[in-house]
């Protein structure tokens, strides 16, 4: 009976503790980054093959795995001299294979509403372990905030 008992408990908690969890709380298998709010001005890996964080509970405690295929040396923003926004960022390629990265821009007004004028999916190839830039201008001089949508090319 003891046995059975301690078995019992035993696989109770080996259950409880498998689940994989991430920051604020959440549950899933997701990476930590689909849980956080995107901020304006701000550059974002949607494709999460390319940057990531997992966070997996375990019997032995949390084990933190990262992929990490490219990261961002640098980025800015500027004015144009026709007062148009133009932003970029320097990706740099942590894989010893040349990539495909293809990017977005949204922009928006002093509201932080949408202009409506957010480009098309623009293809920049990475060479391994090497770096590229990618960079996108408003069609609207009204743009003064942006966000930077970042996928690995398809």
């Amino acid at each position: 009976m003891k046995t059975r008992l301690a078995l019992a408990s035993a696989l109770v908690l080996t259950l409880a503790a498998c689940g994989t969890t991430t920051q604020n709380g959440y549950t899933g298998a997701n990476p930590v980054q689909r849980t956080i709010t995107n901020e304006l001005n701000t550059i974002v890996f949607i494709d999460h093959n390319l940057n990531r964080t997992d966070i997996t509970k375990t019997i032995f405690g949390e084990k933190v795995s990262n992929t990490v295929k490219v990261t961002l040396d640098r980025s800015g923003m500027s004015n144009t001299a026709t007062g148009q926004l133009e932003v970029w960022t320097m990706i740099r390629n942590r894989t010893d294979y040349d990539l495909q990265i293809e990017g977005k821009a949204l922009f928006f007004d002093a509201n932080q509403a949408p202009l409506m004028d957010e480009s098309m999916w623009r293809r920049v190839y990475v060479p391994a372990n090497g770096t590229a830039i990618y960079k996108e201008t408003s069609l609207n001089s009204q743009a003064e905030y942006f966000l930077v949508e970042l996928r690995e090319g398809r």
